[in-house]
């Protein structure tokens, strides 16, 4: 049995959102409009035929016209069923269905409310969160790679269990909380065996290049050292992601015209977003993906000058983009 995680599975639409196709939206009006007319005058319903047959028509286009506001209309509809949907949801929709799991966004900058201007908190991503709200109802197997995963993003966020049966038919279950935690500095990590009875756990922070610090990778070792966390037969060993440095550097070629600059900064947007992306462990950088992009922004030509090749890390290893540079020339 395997299981969805976003970011390494794509899930299709549901068929419940599927807009139906233009044309054949059009017929079935048609064909409705010429029935229902046809039920009450049949001569009118013939003359109506010939009428629908012709494009140029008034009544043609109004039934065109209708067509498309019906399609705009339920992509309106369809768009909010999505947001019902986690691995749709976003932004509020999506702190709603986190709220069915008992969990909330994590606050990686509380901000300053009092700073002039004042600046706003910084909470987790969608991504993130959504990855948490898949791993919530997961109780992997012990010692499994899943769970040492869950472990990882819910870092310091689990109490402390304790079971005691201080008398006869009372049983007394603590739960201690650690009031300091490191959870919202982990960006991603993982845990893979590495030898036999030893399980290596790699943590990515959220600061700079991902190197994590040393207060946070001893908070990792003070949490995998819990018994109930990791089995007694593991050896846990808490080491830092090598960090994988490269740079994108692009030049697109326009149409004339005064969108350059416009175009320069979509661009720049979307490669640091695309970059930010695949700064995970097991990430994967793809020149194939940048060409996309650009494209994407608008870019007629273009040539790829860094990097030419895929940059493919290991499960101990992250990508880290040091810098875009986006040049833009007209044709």
């Amino acid at each position: 049995m395997s299981m969805l995680i976003p970011g390494q599975n794509q899930l299709a639409e549901p068929a419940i959102v599927t807009v139906e196709a233009f044309e054949d939206l059009l017929a079935e009006f048609k064909t409705f409009v010429v029935e229902y007319v046809a039920a009450r005058s049949p001569a009118s319903a013939a003359k109506l035929v010939d009428s629908l047959e012709n494009e140029s028509e008034l009544l043609t286009l109004a039934l065109e016209a209708f067509c498309v506001r019906l399609q705009t209309h339920e992509r309106k509809y369809n768009a909010r069923i999505k947001q019902m949907l986690a691995w749709w949801a976003t932004g509020t929709n999506l702190d709603a269905r986190l709220a069915d799991m008992g969990l909330e966004r994590q606050l990686l900058d509380p901000g300053d409310p009092a700073a002039f201007p004042p600046i706003v908190p910084v909470y987790e991503s969608d991504d993130d969160a959504r990855l948490r709200y898949y791993l919530a109802p997961h109780a992997p197997a012990a010692g499994s790679r899943m769970q040492y995963r869950r472990e990882i993003f819910t870092l310091g966020q689990r109490p402390v269990v304790k079971v005691e049966n201080a008398s006869a038919g009372v049983v007394t279950v603590t739960y201690t909380f650690d009031p300091d935690s490191y959870a919202a500095q982990i960006k991603d990590g993982n845990g893979r065996r590495t030898s036999p009875g030893e399980v290596t756990v790699t943590v990515l922070s959220r600061d700079g290049d991902g190197t994590p610090s040393d207060v946070l990778l001893d908070g990792v070792r003070e949490h995998f050292a819990r018994p109930d966390v990791r089995p007694e037969t593991d050896r846990v060993i808490v080491q830092p992601a090598q960090i994988k440095n490269y740079k994108i550097r692009v030049v697109a070629k326009i149409n004339p015209g005064p969108d350059s600059g416009l175009t320069q900064v979509a661009a720049q947007q979307q490669l640091q977003e695309y970059a930010e992306a695949c700064h995970r462990l097991e990430g994967r950088v793809d020149p194939s993906w940048i060409d996309y992009t650009l494209h994407s922004a608008g870019a007629v030509q273009l040539e790829i000058l860094e990097p030419l090749q895929p940059i493919v890390t290991t499960a101990f290893q992250a990508p880290y983009c040091t810098g875009v540079e986006v040049e833009v020339d007209t044709l």
